[in-house]
């Protein structure tokens, strides 16, 4: 046995080595991020708060982001699992640097976040009944997204530390560097921020206690809720006493003076960075701490960030807008246009390449065109205020008609009634034609209208994305849309061989027209159940009538204006239809002021009531004209499983229906990063815990289920 005083100098060595290992785990690195948790602490006492800290060190030329990442990125995140007992407070965020990346033609993305290396810091509480000598364990998830000027990619490591359970508090050699991060938190501020909008400018008031901000210190803010101020200019602030007053250039959007807003006022100084949260409700250390696109006033939880699709940023949203394009081609809406598109390459079999491929490229414009013609509306209606998103033109009664007429007038020409010069569809007055050029860009622009109500996987993140952005962007966007939406054809001109599957030209390809008109009358009778929960009964009975109205100024085109008929009965004939047209315009827009009594019942109301009674609540934020929704309702909410697991998991069904404007359902949907319908969501009973997010697009029974094991 070693001597006594022997073993005391091995006991103390092992303290001295171990004991400051304990505070901090085991580095974990992805990709261009190691990340580690550490404490402010070696031992802990029984109900003593400690900090325990979300490190990170990232690479040169990489960054990190903050709580509100801007208008694109994704904020960190962890994920703890206590030991019972445990209570720890929301992840804290140093104030932040601002990126701007520019990639030319006047494409820039500003954030906001990290560089080198930062501490994220959760204040962790244990519970009394410890026993001392006891060693616990912390571990957790972390979540992050880093990118560099050139590309985005997510990281993630699972972490844990193991601190000892002692008489009294020991600082770890973390402590310093976790006291230097607290400094760097922002301090809330009691007194409310003030907002007002005066011409170009918004300009916010605060009051600062006196001495805090040090003299010839330098001042930025760093808003917390985005498109409220011009995100790539800087903010001019003057400190007079205790007032301050900010201004910067408002966000090309901002129509008026948010009722909420708030965000972090940034000193730096040779003593290093410090900052202050101000906000319109007023700050106390109580509140919550800030969240992404979330006011500290608002009191609202935060579900965790949607992943983002091929790591985020501007090239990885152009690769999902590009690839949901694509998928966007298999989606009910479009596929009457498509298999009449198909049908126009068969009838071009044999004919030059140069031609055929001519086609493909005119069905392309007219695809592009159409969607340069949304995103202009789009941004208009974003510039006065307006309510943007994918698809939010079919909750205007007058689009649903005019689409009505549209779907009406193509097939009734299908049907041989009628020919609108040649042919909306490339196939009216003979697939085989040599010409027609026309007709193949209004195939493309009839796909894009026909496109609108539905959401093919991928759209939905790099829509949300591109409703956040400039003009630029926002163009760039919806112009990758559209390219992938016209690819298939260019394929199919490029390699006509992939049609020898299809049977050849002949008389099959003229019934195959006329039975096509169907599917257009079938997205009539579908345009009509949307008009049914716009419009009141009357209103309906009117439109219904309008389309009626159209139909006959069709019919007398094709019975009395042919070229058939002497010269004095075509002109009659056509001034009869236009009259009887323009009898059709009148009547349709008085219907569709004929509207439906407004939804007056708020769905975050709803939700609380049902959550309160300690419900789980599962909300279809859907549409009646929104066709992914349907899918998704009869193929995987209406499952016999689904209804099952609901049922014993005592689980609320709510339906949030978008059909008409409803601005509770659009709040929630914008704090999802949603432009549009659908999204699902699974709120537990428990208020303090965020909702539980389904994916985009289509989903499965399974999907649902395994959010449900999530509660």
């Amino acid at each position: 046995m070693a001597p006594l005083p022997l073993r005391f100098v091995f006991l103390a060595l092992v303290g001295l080595f171990v004991a400051p290992a304990h505070a901090q785990s085991t580095p974990v690195r992805d990709k261009n991020v190691e990340a580690r948790l550490v404490a402010d602490v070696s031992t802990i006492q029984p109900g003593e708060p400690f900090t325990l800290g979300l490190q990170f060190a990232i690479d040169p030329t990489w960054h990190t982001y903050w709580s509100n990442p801007g208008e694109t990125g994704k904020p960190t995140s962890l994920k703890l699992d206590l030991p019972e007992g445990f209570a720890a407070g929301p992840l804290r965020f140093p104030v932040p640097k601002k990126f701007i990346t520019d990639y030319g033609m006047g494409v820039r993305e500003a954030g906001y976040g990290y560089e080198t290396s930062v501490i994220h810091l959760v204040t962790v509480t244990p519970p009394s009944t410890l026993t001392k000598g006891q060693s616990i364990t912390l571990s957790g998830r972390a979540d992050w997204l880093m990118c560099d000027p050139n590309t985005c990619v997510p990281g993630k490591a699972a972490l844990s530390i193991t601190l000892a359970v002692g008489d009294a508090t020991a600082p770890s050699p973390e402590a310093a560097a976790i006291r230097e991060a607290l400094t760097q938190v922002p301090e809330p501020v009691p007194a409310p921020l003030s907002v007002s909008l005066e011409g170009g400018q918004v300009v916010l008031a605060a009051t600062i206690p006196a001495g805090s901000i040090p003299e010839g210190a330098k001042l930025v803010f760093r808003p917390l809720k985005n498109q409220v101020f011009d995100s790539f200019a800087e903010t001019v602030v003057s400190v007079a006493g205790e007032e301050v007053t900010i201004t910067a250039p408002k966000h090309e959007s901002l129509a008026a003076a948010p009722e909420s807003f708030s965000g972090v006022l940034v000193v730096e100084s040779p003593q290093g960075k410090s900052g202050f949260t101000l906000s319109t409700g007023g700050v106390s250390e109580t509140d919550p701490v800030e969240t992404a696109e979330s006011d500290p006033d608002a009191g609202t939880e935060s579900a965790e960030p949607e992943p983002l699709p091929f790591g985020g940023g501007l090239s990885g949203m152009l690769l999902a807008a590009f690839l949901g394009g694509i998928v966007l081609n298999i989606m009910p809406c479009v596929f009457p246009v498509i298999s009449l598109k198909v049908m126009s390459f068969v009838g071009q079999a044999g004919e030059d390449r140069k031609k055929v491929f001519a086609h493909a490229l005119a069905f392309a414009l007219g695809v592009l065109v159409f969607f340069w013609v949304l995103t202009v509306a789009m941004l208009v209606l974003r510039g006065v205020g307006g309510e943007v998103g994918w698809g939010v033109q079919l909750r205007q009664p007058g689009f649903v008609i005019a689409l009505i007429f549209v779907m009406v007038a193509v097939a009734m020409s299908l049907f041989g009634v009628f020919e609108i010069g040649t042919s909306l569809t490339s196939v009216g007055g003979g697939l085989a034609s040599k010409s027609g050029y026309g007709g193949s860009f209004w195939s493309g622009a009839l796909a894009v209208l026909l496109a609108t109500p539905c959401t093919a996987p991928l759209m939905a993140p790099a829509i949300g994305f591109a409703l956040s952005q400039s003009a630029p962007v926002m163009f760039l966007v919806f112009t990758a849309l559209g390219l992938g939406l016209a690819a298939p054809y260019f394929i199919f001109a490029i390699f006509p061989r992939l049609l020898d599957v299809i049977p050849a030209p002949g008389a099959w390809m003229e019934t195959f027209k006329q039975f096509m008109g169907f599917p257009m009358l079938a997205v009539v009778v579908w345009l009509a159940g949307v008009l049914s929960k716009q419009l009141d009964v009357a209103g309906l009975q009117w439109a219904l009538a309008s389309v009626l109205l159209v139909a006959v100024a069709a019919w007398i085109l094709g019975r009395f204006a042919g070229f058939e008929r002497p010269r004095p009965t075509r002109i009659k004939a056509r001034v009869a239809a236009l009259a009887v047209f323009l009898i059709a315009l009148f009547v349709a827009w008085d219907a569709s002021a004929k509207r439906a009594p407004a939804n007056v019942v708020d769905i975050a109301e709803v939700i609380a009531k049902h959550r309160a009674e300690g419900k789980n609540v599962f909300v279809d934020f859907t549409a009646e004209w929104c066709v992914t929704c349907k899918v998704n309702k009869r193929v995987a909410i209406k499952t016999a499983a689904v209804q099952e697991a609901f049922e014993e998991n005592d689980i609320e069904f709510v339906t949030a229906d978008w059909t008409n404007e409803d601005p509770s359902i659009a709040k929630i949907l914008a704090e999802h990063g949603r432009a549009g319908v659908p999204l699902y969501l699974l709120y537990p009973a428990d208020p303090g815990r965020p909702a539980i997010r389904l994916k985009d697009g289509f989903i499965t029974p399974g999907d649902i289920l395994e959010a449900i094991e999530g509660l």
